[in-house]
């Protein structure tokens, strides 16, 4: 009996690689995310907001196209947080978009 509890903590303290969240700072991540959910955004994979999507999010505002990525994406395809990337000029942040073809 002792086993079954044992691979759920593993889980929780994200031993294992198949839990959705494994570090305290995707937890963080995971909570911000259900705050943009409930602020209305809908959120979309990274693939369905690029120009050359073949399957295009629909009803999105196409010169914001990052503002619908998760945290967690956003900072795997950025390398930086969502607040960090929006304190850069604009011409650097258009510039990032671009190389991600998001803009």
């Amino acid at each position: 009996m002792p086993e079954p509890p044992a691979k759920t903590e593993s889980i929780s303290n994200g031993d294992s690689k198949s839990g959705k969240i494994e570090t305290p700072a995707m937890q963080k991540d995971a909570e911000e995310v259900e705050t943009i959910d409930e602020a209305g955004l809908t959120l979309y994979p990274y693939e369905r907001l690029t120009v050359s999507s073949t399957d295009p999010a629909p009803d999105i505002n196409i010169f914001k196209r990052e503002t619908y990525l998760s945290l967690a994406e956003f900072r795997a395809k950025f390398g930086m947080a969502k607040n960090a990337f929006y304190k850069l000029p604009k011409w650097k942040q258009n510039k990032l978009k671009m190389a991600l073809y998001l803009f």
